[in-house]
Parts: C-alpha cells; sequence; structure tokens
C-alpha cells in the first residue's frame, strides 16, 4: 500500500469542520499545507474547486501517495476517520468501546444535531425568504440556545476536565469551534456554565489553540 506523503487542507479559518480537522491534524503532528478557500466570497462555487469537491464545501482534504497517486477526502467526519485509522496514535477516541460510542455520540450531537442548522447556507436562505420574521442571526442564537440547553445537561454525567473524561477525545475537537460559533451569534454562554468551563480550558489545550481561526493565514 502507498504511504501518503503529502496533505492539502482546503478550508476556510472560521468554520467549525475545518477547525475540527486542523485539530486533529495538530494532535497527530500531521504537517500538511493550508489552502483558503473564502466562503463568504463564494470561493467554494468557484470552477476550479468544483472539480475538487462537487459538493461546494471545505474542508477537503488532498491525499498525495509516494507512488504519486492522488486522492479527495470530503467532511470533516470522514476525513478525521482516515486520519485516525492512519496515524492512530495518539488516538481521539478511548480504548473501551461504550466509552468510544459516548465520545462518538457526543460530536454526532453537535456535527449533526446543531452546527448544520446554524451554517451560512442556511443563514443565507431564511434571509431570502420573504416571509421570514426572524433574521438568521436570530434563528442561529436561538437554535443554538435550545440545543445547548440539552447538550448542557447531557454533558453533567460524563465530563470531567475535558468533554469526555479527563483526555482530549473527538468530543474536544466538535465542542470547541461550536462554543466559539454560539460566542459569534451572541448566546450567553453563562447560561451554559459546563460547556462554558469546558470551552475556555480547552482553548488552551495546544492542538486545539493552534487549529483556532485567530491562528490561520487567511484570517480576515
Amino acid at each position: 500500500m502507498a504511504v501518503p506523503n503529502k496533505f492539502i487542507l482546503y478550508n476556510y479559518w472560521r468554520s467549525s469542520c475545518s477547525w475540527r480537522v486542523r485539530s486533529v491534524l495538530e494532535l497527530k503532528q500531521i504537517p500538511y499545507e493550508y489552502r483558503p478557500v473564502n466562503l463568504v466570497k463564494g470561493e467554494q462555487y468557484s470552477e476550479e474547486f468544483r472539480r475538487l469537491n462537487p459538493l461546494n464545501q471545505v474542508p477537503t482534504l488532498q491525499v498525495q501517495t509516494s507512488d504519486g497517486h492522488s486522492e479527495i477526502l470530503h467532511e470533516s467526519m470522514a476525513i478525521i476517520d482516515y486520519l485516525e485509522q492512519t496515524f492512530p496514535t495518539p488516538s481521539i477516541y478511548p480504548k473501551d468501546p461504550i466509552e468510544r460510542a459516548k465520545v462518538i455520540t457526543i460530536a454526532e450531537t453537535i456535527v449533526s444535531g446543531i452546527q448544520p442548522i446554524q451554517n451560512l447556507s442556511v443563514g443565507r436562505k431564511i434571509e431570502e425568504l420573504s416571509d421570514s420574521k426572524i433574521r438568521s442571526g436570530d434563528w442561529s442564537r436561538e437554535w443554538i440556545r435550545m440545543k445547548f440547553q440539552k447538550l448542557e445537561i447531557f454533558l453533567k454525567s460524563m465530563s470531567g476536565t475535558h468533554t469526555f473524561g479527563n483526555h482530549l477525545t473527538l468530543a474536544d475537537f466538535c465542542l470547541v469551534p461550536q462554543v466559539a460559533n454560539a460566542i459569534r451569534f451572541k448566546v450567553d454562554m453563562d447560561e451554559f456554565p459546563l460547556l462554558k468551563r469546558l470551552y475556555e480550558f480547552l482553548l488552551t489545550v495546544e492542538p486545539i489553540a493552534k487549529a483556532q481561526p485567530s491562528n490561520q493565514p487567511d484570517k480576515q
């Protein structure tokens, strides 16, 4: 099997999905080339990027191997799974299968149940609706707040120093960007003391700190 020897990450500095992938790359100390795709300017719809990713989304990971082969991977969770399978140490999961399943549950609660409903394309569609009585920022804020109320309760029995227990896992890489989105949409995090505590601590953890939007070359 050919060995991957170069990674190119197409991403956007403020994309929470991109932040997840960057955090895993940092944790596993995988060098990669950073290629910015400006979502606000619509660069994801360019012909050049469409050839790489017909879904018109970031992140997109281009994997080049030692035999000159190249593969394109889409969707943050699929990319993260590939990185975990290819570079299993340090792992983003607990060893126990039940605990691993719980970590995945937390991650899916965020990446499937919260983030997609407040992303850029959804917000723009809400703004386009002529009969809409709510602006996209209001929609995002209320949606996140409603979901955070449930997540705060859900995590109380599972969180320690980290989102799950006392070790860095996939759950942390998903939680931090989502809380950052909440703050950007002016959600009052004092209402969620557990989520706030986890977020403030995890921002000091090196892989997440290095991968945060303020440290990216395309930050605006």
